[in-house]
């Protein structure tokens, strides 16, 4: 064996069905949005595409926006949602997220606020990485709350998040609810029923290719909806940009394999982790960060006492595929908020990696990932002691 893929939570393989189901359209031509039979052709397409998709989510078919990618579903929510939500409630004047968020949600949060002088407010996190819902309802009566951001599932730490009870707490408070579900492909996830305002879908983090996301939300009728792009007027005028026929089919595919798998494939992701974490566990003294119980099926996020993460990561290639944290961040190594607010000492952190199993996973790679990290561990020790 040449290399382990080992970061599922980074980007998943594109399905071999998903490929298949896309291949016709890649050699078809016509412009979805053009007044001919070819065009014809391709909107019926997306048209089953959009049907299939309110029907697994439950939401109508106008409730689903299609994006380039979950960062932009997540900036359209955030900028066109929050401006949204403020001209129909000018008195409120809070926004609650916590460092659970991926940064295509930190990062417009913090510039909207800004522009529209808002506060901007951080929830507490439980030391089993969960939104402290005992902080939330405190600040809830505390502030004069317009917007919530949460994500369904953290992609770093791969904990879940409690989207139901903050939902209801929504609901009662007349706030805004945003969930980025891009890690969530394991919920069963209800649109209608857990009465989300937005929810933010990616493609590549669910076997579908990379270049296609998806934003459902119930506010796209509202006249004041305001685009992030301009342009052609397809989607109603929500977002311009001819669509992606191949990308939005095979999404489509990608989704509905999940439906049929998610139990099966959920259980026997959870029996990889817990193989991969006794095999460590038989070598190494490990710290699990985050929730074993309220985690996404694939992932595992520990601290190995002793390595420093960095180096572990850059000589273990080009032989295991896993990573320090989320995609985005790199090799960057400052002491991340998410970590404090968990509890997790800077020590603790640049001993610590993110190492996720998926759908292709075997024991023979999880083997062959515990022997090479095993190999680099004594080979420092004995180093060490010369």
């Amino acid at each position: 064996m040449n290399a382990a893929y080992l970061d599922y939570n980074a980007s998943t393989p594109c399905a071999p069905l998903v490929i298949e189901s896309m291949a016709p359209y890649w050699s078809s031509f016509g412009n979805p949005h053009s007044n001919h039979i070819f065009g014809y052709e391709k909107q019926n397409v997306i048209d089953e595409c959009i049907e299939k998709l309110s029907e697994i989510y439950n939401c109508l078919d106008e409730d689903i926006l299609f994006t380039s990618s979950a960062t932009e579903a997540n900036n359209l929510a955030i900028f066109s949602g929050i401006k949204l939500a403020r001209h129909e409630n000018p008195l409120a004047d809070t926004v609650l997220t916590s460092f659970l968020e991926h940064k295509s949600v930190l990062a417009p949060l913090k510039v909207v606020t800004q522009q529209l002088g808002l506060n901007l407010v951080f929830l507490k996190l439980t030391q089993e990485g969960r939104i402290d819902l005992e902080d939330l309802n405190k600040k809830i009566e505390e502030y004069n709350v317009l917007w919530i951001s949460a994500c369904m599932t953290n992609g770093e730490i791969g904990t879940n998040q409690p989207i139901a009870e903050i939902s209801d707490l929504c609901q009662q408070h007349d706030v805004k609810l945003h969930v980025d579900a891009s890690q969530a492909g394991y919920f069963d996830i209800d649109f209608d029923e857990l009465d989300i305002d937005y929810l933010t879908i990616s493609g590549h983090k669910i076997y579908a290719p990379t270049g296609i996301g998806l934003l459902i939300s119930r506010h796209f009728n509202n006249p004041d909806f305001e685009p992030m792009i301009y342009g052609g007027g397809q989607q109603n005028g929500l977002r311009s940009g001819t669509l992606p026929t191949p990308l939005i089919v095979g999404l489509t595919k990608a989704v509905e394999i999940l439906q049929e798998v998610k139990k099966s494939e959920t259980q026997q992701l959870t029996e990889l982790r817990s193989y991969l974490l006794r095999q460590l566990q038989a070598k190494f003294e490990v710290k699990v960060q985050g929730s074993l119980i309220n985690r996404h099926p694939g992932n595992l996020h520990v601290s190995i006492q002793g390595i420093d993460s960095l180096q572990l990561l850059n000589n273990l290639q080009p032989h295991i595929a896993f990573s320090l944290g989320s995609a985005c961040n790199g090799l960057n190594r400052d002491y991340p908020l998410l970590m404090k607010a968990i509890g997790v000492s800077k020590e603790e952190f640049e001993s610590s990696f993110r190492i996720t199993v998926g759908r292709m996973t075997t024991k023979e790679e999880i083997d062959f990932a515990v022997q090479k990290i095993t190999d680099f561990v004594e080979f420092h020790k004995k180093n060490a002691s010369v």
